[in-house]
């Protein structure tokens, strides 16, 4: 495993990079697959992300990211990387804005998310990698059902997908999202996978009714329909099951605090219920076996 490198050591590679001297500000806090800072050279903030081992993930940011500029200040803009042996690295804008405020309103969050996802959405996506790759695995009730509705899915309908579109992954000044941040895993996939994934963190954040506000904005906004939503969401609720636990630091680094391993296992395995369900009783072609 590559060791983290030192946010001074970055500094200097970044400062080279660029060609002007950068000092550090402070750490980003939030995530955990990253080393990320805020440096500045006087006039301007950059933020610096290190992504030790992995210089893909540099890379797919970079293309990215230069795919995005329909979107202006929404998203950060490149200004230089490296993918140096041992510490990759991408320099970028600095987008205006913080983690949530714990007290903001969910349905606030849910109107906020839907409309900046309507405009993510209506960039193509080709070229980049294609979601999803198949059915989840894994022997829960959840991913079971998840497999067994997997057919009914509309896999054609693709853009440009964020993949892990929630509202850490956003920034916010107040009520207003001011920027959607942390790109390398944008795939080329159905409309169905940032909402999903949308819809899960609402309902693990404590509200499934501002889950159902959100995608209802949003299939608003954009004029198309997600009649398979459901099943998108056993897709998401069957890939967070094995896992949720491991999030808590996420949501705690967004100010979450009382978003515990437990309280989050709890919250999914109630969401998981209610789809499985849901699904048991939806309606059936003629001729489909149960």
């Amino acid at each position: 495993m590559s060791i983290p490198p030192t946010p001074y050591f970055l500094l200097a590679e970044a400062s080279a990079q660029l060609g002007q001297r950068l000092v550090f500000s402070s750490f980003l806090e939030g995530g955990t697959h990253a080393t990320s800072i805020l440096a500045s050279d006087g006039e301007s903030d950059y933020v610096i992300r290190s992504f030790p081992g992995e210089p893909s993930t540099v890379l797919r940011e970079v293309e990215i990211l230069g795919r995005l500029h329909a979107l202006g200040d929404l998203v950060p803009r490149h200004i230089c990387h490296s993918v140096r042996a041992g510490w990759p690295f991408i320099v970028t804008t600095r987008v205006e804005g913080g983690h949530p405020d714990p007290q903001l309103s969910l349905r606030a969050i849910a109107h906020e998310m839907a409309a900046a996802l309507a405009r993510i959405h209506a960039l193509p996506g080709s070229g980049l990698r294609p979601a999803p790759d198949g059915p989840p695995s894994g022997d829960s009730a959840v991913a079971r059902m998840a497999r067994e509705a997997w057919g009914s899915l509309d896999l054609k309908d693709r853009v440009l997908t964020h993949s892990d579109y929630w509202c850490g992954n956003a920034l916010w000044s107040g009520e207003k999202l001011t920027g959607v941040v942390d790109w390398p895993g944008a795939r080329h996939a159905p409309r169905g996978v940032d909402v999903a994934w949308c819809r899960l963190d609402l309902v693990l954040l404590g509200d499934p009714y501002s889950a159902d506000m959100f995608s209802a904005e949003y299939q608003q906004l954009t004029g198309a329909t997600i009649p398979d939503l459901s099943v998108w969401d056993l897709q998401a609720a069957a890939s967070a099951y094995p896992r949720v636990e491991e999030w808590a630091p996420n949501y705690i680094g967004i100010g979450r605090t009382e978003l515990g391993p437990e309280l989050l296992r709890r919250r999914l395995e109630e969401w998981s219920a209610a789809l499985i369900s849901e699904q048991a009783d939806a309606p059936r072609p003629s001729g489909t076996l149960r």
